[in-house]
């Protein structure tokens, strides 16, 4: 228990092997076909939001007494942003349906390219990463499939909400040295100008999202038929 709650890195992230990813979405899928059979029951709902509550507490409370730094405990990554928001924001806020639709992409991407924390396994953080994902796809999903309003929020302010939120996240990352939303070490282009990498994650995040959007607006039509 004490090398699960340890503060001490390893010079290594502990590796996320093909069958875990495997495992992982198809956990996802089966969020799908549940949502699609329970998505309007308050319980269900109320689940996985009171477990993502849970989660963040007990992993927020591990950075603040264990291992807290302004370059890795700030809850300004772009998923856990999106976790805060589906707890704390009415449904009716376009900021809930934008959050929601970055949570489900985000949640995607990150399977699809896990950057786990480095410490050993196992650890607190390793559990957390997994765990607080598949909560944020799960609550994501709900939200959007029993809320979405395709008059809410258009493209063009997914674009500029993104851009906007990213350039924050520059300004956070020179003021503390952290990487928040991946923009100081970026995935495949880390060596790039910052500008580029900039353009790269607010593009690729505003691209998956759109498309998430329209998936939506496809579903609710399918259901109004």
């Amino acid at each position: 228990m004490e090398n699960f709650f340890t503060d001490q890195q390893s010079e290594q992230a502990p590796p996320f092997s093909l069958l875990a990813q495997v495992l992982v979405f198809l956990v996802l899928l089966l969020l799908v076909f549940l949502t699609f059979r329970f998505g309007h029951k308050k319980a269900f709902q109320r689940f996985f939001l009171y477990a993502q509550a849970i989660q963040l507490l007990i992993f927020n409370s591990w950075h603040l007494l264990m291992a807290f730094s302004w370059e890795h405990s700030l809850p300004i990554y772009h998923c856990r942003l999106a976790m805060w928001a589906l707890l704390l924001l009415p449904d009716q806020n376009k900021f809930k349906q934008y959050f929601a639709l970055m949570g489900l992409s985000g949640a995607i991407l990150t399977f699809v390219y896990p950057v786990m924390d480095h410490y050993a396994f196992p650890h607190i953080t390793a559990f957390n990463f997994i765990l607080s994902h598949i909560l944020l796809f799960a609550n994501s999903f709900i939200y959007l499939y029993r809320s979405y309003d395709g008059k809410r929020l258009s493209i063009q302010q997914i674009t500029v909400y993104t851009f906007v939120l990213n350039a924050f996240l520059l300004l956070a990352n020179q003021l503390t040295g952290g990487n928040y939303g991946l923009l100081r070490f970026t995935p495949f282009i880390a060596d790039q100008a910052l500008w580029i990498r900039y353009l790269v994650v607010s593009v690729s995040l505003t691209a998956s999202m759109v498309v998430i959007d329209w998936g939506f607006r496809r579903i609710k039509a399918w259901f109004k038929r």
